[in-house]
């Protein structure tokens, strides 16, 4: 019992810290230094645009590392949860070589992260559903084909 009381102490006590260190943070970084550059805008702006687009190819590895592809255009994110994260555009194709890299920082990334969190579990949601409504098509078809033989 008394392990149970100073482990939830403890605990408590790491709350407590984590907050009084975030309000720390906030007063010391002022608003002027919060706003993201155009570039950075736009770079996340066309991450949303190529996230909604269905045409798109969505990965995710074991490092925290997303990837949009579409077309001639790949979208790397890397996510820092402790800094600035960074988003890779490479736009190849026959005419251009573009590659831009862009730091961008925790709050907005933990969007970005969140938008493609939410798409990546839409798009998987989507292929189960898919996945079942074919497996139950096929059961119901080879429930007919052995009633028919049964019949005969």
């Amino acid at each position: 019992m008394f392990g149970y009381k100073l482990s939830w102490r403890l605990k408590r006590l790491r709350v407590r810290w984590r907050k009084w260190r975030r309000s720390i943070d906030n007063s010391i970084v002022s608003s002027e230094e919060r706003v993201i550059t155009p570039f950075q805008e736009k770079a996340i702006r066309l991450w949303k645009l190529v996230l909604k687009d269905k045409n798109s190819k969505l990965a995710f590895n074991t490092y925290g590392i997303r990837q949009i592809e579409l077309e001639n255009l790949l979208l790397v994110f890397q996510h820092n949860p402790t800094g600035e994260s960074i988003i890779t555009i490479m736009d190849v194709n026959d005419v251009n070589h573009n590659l831009y890299e862009l730091h961008i920082p925790v709050k907005n990334s933990l969007y970005i992260c969140d938008q493609f969190d939410s798409e990546m579990d839409k798009r998987m949601n989507d292929v189960e559903n898919k996945r079942r409504n074919i497996i139950e098509t096929d059961l119901d078809n080879l429930l007919q084909q052995q009633e028919k033989r049964l019949k005969k």
